[in-house]
């Protein structure tokens, strides 16, 4: 098995990229040259398995790296060996020799996971052009490596800019005192705000200060303006462009041809069908905040506004349904937090998590090897708390993607909450918060079990509009009373929640899920309209606004720009709609546990079906079976439907 690398200076780690693609590079001389050594499939697939988990390796370590590491040059190399392995792969996919020894192969003599490996690989191929002739192939090239730099860039802007804004100490009301207390009056009389996650998300639900809010807002919403706009222009050019000489319509077209959804029209018709089911709850939602304005003065505009949402869905959950986000606070204290999620995906899944001494990038980053069933299976980080130049959101990373009797994997939570060193009392987290702690950890849950999948390319997640399928499933477990009072105990009492307060919060928890659906619906239709057209003439800033009309329940300012911060357009590129797909998807799984989220049998069966197999099936298969039937909207609908009381 390999071992994780420690901390090391950048010229160690451009060296130890370049011996992996020396590697790669024999190893596809071994397939495809004339007179290769490779004759049979065992051979050849195996080799080509060793040169994908060569590539995979570099390119995991190095686009964390690219993202956390706190020293700027290693960043810098990182996002150098990130283009360098884009380069090899795409002339790896472009290789005609290994696509005619691919279909060469006689499929009689391939077991179901090598006949899906050769299907998926010469796909893949076919999406890199290598049907296409010289000219093209190499146009094809360098759009990817300039995709990459563009990219880099795109995210490397928003990373490296930190807004702020100075507010009188007066507009500190409403805050939790444990946060005021970690805003002390500064220079000039003023209190520092950030847009970092842990002083945007409190402020944001819970000041009183309408025009403090909005100011905040806004600063977070021109991040990276205006360098962004002019970068995200050459971005949706350059894919465009790839995606004709490819033979698409649209980058939409070619980023949806090989997931579960198939096609842009597909993807559009989800959008549409998911907003139908939004109508009845979205509105009388927008009805009782307009009430809760009118009611919180001054007179004024009716119109809800972005910068209201968030804040007037907490004062109706306070004065209406007797639920305040901040009396829930002290019972989320970080490290207690970290352990319950340790202990419960334990019990669920069958894992052992035992913490182990490793010096990574960063003093604060944890690290523990998991076992599943009792054998040793990987490795986790937490890279938990903020820091400059580090990824602004939470994610999960690769660091050494598993590969099953070769390597163990080793996956990184990427996260922004509360730390508990910068704190003068307890690190305490908005529940919101513990549920993308929960949310975040069922990715490194999946990426686990699937570690032992023997194909590199199958050890992926099926389709990628799956992807936070798994994740968004688990959410529903930090609802429960029974999973919530073994941890979440008041941090100076020591008492354990009350099941009324939890109670209370699965009734507020429901309020404001149809306007949710509706924003998450809107940055959707801006992903895949963004695309789904020549970009010659776009005018990105005026689009956004025509989508807000359609979609978004709430006034965008006029001011924003917020498409320049916007990070998943780099990564989920037209797919957005990604997090609403999977939400159907999780919602139908969770109709499986009709005997209560502990079930420990469904957890296995879920664990084995779902999670374990990778992508050696599709997604549709994998869910088809766990619940013995292909997966259905009804659920999602309910999920959505009003409440009684509504």
């Amino acid at each position: 098995m390999t071992a994780t690398a420690p901390n090391i200076p950048a010229a160690e780690l451009a060296g130890r990229h370049r011996e992996r693609i020396e590697r790669a590079t024999t190893l596809l001389g071994r397939i495809a040259a004339p007179g290769g050594s490779a004759s049979d499939k065992t051979a050849i697939l195996g080799t080509l398995n060793d040169l994908g988990l060569e590539l995979a390796t570099s390119g995991a370590e190095c686009g964390l790296l690219s993202e956390v590491h706190p020293d700027a040059a290693v960043r810098a190399a990182a996002e150098e060996i990130v283009r360098e392995v884009t380069r090899f792969a795409t002339e790896l996919q472009q290789h005609r020799g290994l696509y005619e020894v691919l279909g060469g192969l006689d499929e009689r003599s391939l077991d179901d996971l090598e006949r899906r490996l050769v299907f998926l690989q010469r796909r893949d191929m076919k999406r890199s052009g290598v049907g296409l002739g010289e000219q093209e192939r190499q146009r094809v090239r360098d759009l990817r490596q300039e995709l990459v730099a563009i990219g880099q860039a795109f995210a490397r802007n928003i990373r490296d800019d930190v807004g702020s804004i100075e507010i009188d100490p007066a507009d500190l009301a409403g805050l939790p005192e444990d946060y005021a207390k970690a805003h002390p009056v500064g220079v000039g009389g003023k209190v520092r705000i950030t847009t970092d996650y842990p002083d945007y998300i409190p402020f944001m639900s819970y000041a009183k200060s309408g025009a403090a809010r909005q100011a905040l807002m806004l600063v977070s919403n021109t991040r990276a303006v205006p360098v962004n706009l002019e970068v995200l222009d050459r971005m949706l050019a350059r894919r465009h462009e790839l995606a004709r000489i490819l033979g698409y319509p649209t980058y939409a077209d070619y980023a949806t041809e090989d997931k579960m959804i198939e096609t842009a029209k597909s993807a559009h018709e989800f959008i549409e069908r998911a907003y139908d089911a939004t109508i009845q709850a979205g509105a009388a939602e927008v009805k009782r905040l307009q009430a809760m304005k009118r009611r919180e003065g001054p007179p004024g505009a009716e119109e809800l506004c972005d910068h209201e949402v968030t804040y007037l869905t907490e004062r109706v959950k306070a004065e209406e349904l007797a639920f305040d986000a901040r009396a829930v606070r002290p019972y989320f204290e970080y490290g207690r937090v970290k352990e319950a999620i340790l202990e419960l995906s334990g019990e669920l899944f069958g894992l052992g998590f035992t913490k182990v001494d490793e010096q990574l990038w960063h003093p604060s980053v944890e690290t523990y090897d998991v076992a599943v069933d009792g054998a040793h299976a990987g490795r986790i980080s937490l890279d938990m708390f903020p820091r400059d130049g580090k990824f602004k959101h939470a994610a999960c990373f690769g660091y050494r993607p598993g590969v099953g009797g070769k390597q163990l994997p080793h996956y990184v939570l990427v996260c922004n909450f509360p730390d508990p060193s910068a704190q003068s009392g307890p690190a305490l987290m908005e529940h919101r918060e513990v549920v993308t702690f929960f949310h975040e950890f069922g990715h490194l849950v999946h990426s686990i079990v699937r570690g032992q999948v023997p194909w590199v390319r199958l050890g992926q997640v099926a389709e990628w509009d799956f992807v936070e399928a798994p994740s968004q499933f688990l959410e529903e477990w930090i609802f429960d009373y029974g999973v919530l009072r073994r941890f979440a105990k008041h941090v100076e009492t020591g008492e354990p929640i009350t099941e009324e307060l939890v109670q209370r919060l699965r009734a507020a928890r429901d309020f404001g899920r149809g306007v949710f659906v509706q924003r998450q619906l809107f940055l959707a239709a801006i992903s895949l309209e963004y695309h789904d057209r020549d970009p010659q003439d776009l005018d990105t800033t005026k689009l956004l606004f025509e989508l807000a009309e359609r979609y978004s329940p709430s006034k965008v300012d006029p001011a924003s720009r917020f498409q320049a911060s916007f990070g998943h357009l780099e990564g989920y590129t037209a797919a957005y709609y990604t997090y609403m797909y999977s939400k159907v998807l999780a919602a139908d799984l969770g109709t499986a546990f009709t005997n209560g989220l502990m079930d420990l049998e469904q957890a296995r069966r879920y664990r084995d079906l779902v999670l374990a197999p990778g992508g050696t099936k599709p997604a549709a298969m994998l869910v088809k079976d766990f619940l013995g039937r292909p997966f259905s909207f009804d659920a999602f609908r309910d999920w959505l439907a009003p409440k009684p009381g509504e």
